[in-house]
């Protein structure tokens, strides 16, 4: 299940209204409609990680073809890897995950991340939705226990028509000063 292009907006209230110096990265990106919904900002970069190389090949003929006035960000790819293994770019970084995997690959991926910010420190944000099987219920704690980033306070999500169901979400920013 992907993410509905009014929760898309509606999350993306939680984050800077300048996003022209990060990367936008969609962990399990799937055939790529939050790549396309992303697009929409002014990101510097979006990419898409997906490990099923038969969503990898759909997503890209989606990226090569999608035109849209609102395209803001045209710096479009997606790449076909293991979430597990993928290096982060040193860029300041949006990471989203929307019901990517299990707990056990994203207590992986989240060590990653937080290496990669270790090695060159940087802005980001990490945005953790899910619509089923209660994974924030576990990524929200897991995020906040590394003890690298900080959850912001958003405003609960409604209900929107073109959703199959509500999303619970969080957004977590990179501190700046670590306890």
């Amino acid at each position: 299940m992907c993410t509905s292009p009014k929760s898309f907006d509606f999350i993306m209230r939680s984050l800077p209204a300048d996003l022209s110096g990060y990367t936008f990265i969609d962990i399990g990106s799937g055939k790529s409609r939050t790549l396309l919904l992303a697009s929409h900002y002014s990101f510097g970069a979006i990419v898409g990680v997906e490990f099923a190389r038969e969503l990898v090949a759909i997503a890209q003929g989606n990226l090569e073809t999608y035109r849209n006035p609102a395209q803001r960000c045209r710096a479009l790819s997606v790449v076909e890897a293991d979430a597990a293994a993928y290096a982060f770019p040193d860029t300041p970084l949006v990471v989203y995950f929307y019901n990517p995997f299990s707990r056990d690959v994203f207590d992986v991926v989240l060590r990653n991340l937080v290496q990669s910010l270790e090695q060159s420190p940087r802005d980001c944000y990490v945005v953790y939705g899910s619509s089923s099987h209660n994974a924030i219920g576990w990524a929200k704690p897991a995020i906040r226990d590394c003890g690298v980033f900080e959850e912001l306070q958003t405003p609960p999500m409604p209900f929107f028509l073109d959703a199959v169901r509500t999303i619970d979400y969080a957004v977590f920013r990179r501190r700046t000063n670590r306890p």
